[in-house]
């Protein structure tokens, strides 16, 4: 049907919100495929920025480590003191070494993973800007988190991954984006900052655990 095929895209279209890549303070990519981490390597090699900040889930913590990262780093090993429905962690690519960070997880992934993120960086004021990388169609989501709670001076690009395929996401995942989206403007409208609010995660240099990874 000609009308539905142009509301899809229509609405595909409006997701995805991509930008042009710039140089940015620092890459940051977010949990879910592992494309997304590979087309940050990508990127992070071209010199797009000089930190790479990954945001990794527990279902990506094995392929992880067996990635070419610019510095070995064996998340697998470091996230066995935790229980594996508490594994998340962000790893930090800069100058040659590999930093580790423990963060808690939440019901909803991308928010949470924002809240950190704005946490993290209100520890590192000389950052001011963000490439912020993610899947076409979440990206609208994405930008409204990061709306509510990333620190005021942050000027953040958001860029689509070149690995993704829009017409692998289908109908049923733009209905459900369309959804999330929906439950997202409601809770960041009632109390987006407070989430923002929660105190930062523990670190550590590759090598040992994160400080708050057994907090919980």
């Amino acid at each position: 049907m000609p009308a539905f095929r142009w509301l899809f895209h229509f609405l595909e279209n409006r997701l995805c919100c991509s930008e042009e890549g710039r140089a940015a303070d620092v890459l940051f990519v977010l949990a879910g495929r592992m494309d997304r981490k590979f087309a940050a390597l990508m990127l992070f090699r071209q010199g797009i920025a000089p930190r790479l900040l990954v945001s990794v889930g527990r279902f990506e913590i094995r392929p992880f480590s067996k990635m070419p990262l610019p510095v070995p780093v064996d998340l697998l090993e470091m996230a066995r003191p935790t229980a594996p429905a508490k594994r998340h962690f962000f790893v930090l690519f800069e100058a040659g070494s590999a930093e580790v960070e423990y963060v808690r997880p939440g019901r909803l992934g991308t928010l949470t993973e924002i809240a950190a993120l704005s946490r993290w960086l209100q520890l590192r004021p000389e950052v001011q800007s963000l490439l912020i990388l993610s899947n076409g169609i979440h990206l609208r989501r994405v930008r409204l988190c990061c709306r509510f709670l990333l620190p005021a001076r942050i000027r953040a690009t958001f860029l689509e991954s070149p690995a993704s395929s829009r017409e692998a996401e289908g109908a049923g995942a733009l209905l459900l984006e369309l959804a999330k989206l929906a439950v997202y403007w409601i809770l960041l409208g009632i109390g987006g900052r407070a989430i923002a609010g929660r105190r930062a995660p523990g670190r550590t240099r590759q090598g040992g655990m994160p400080n708050a990874t057994n907090g919980g």
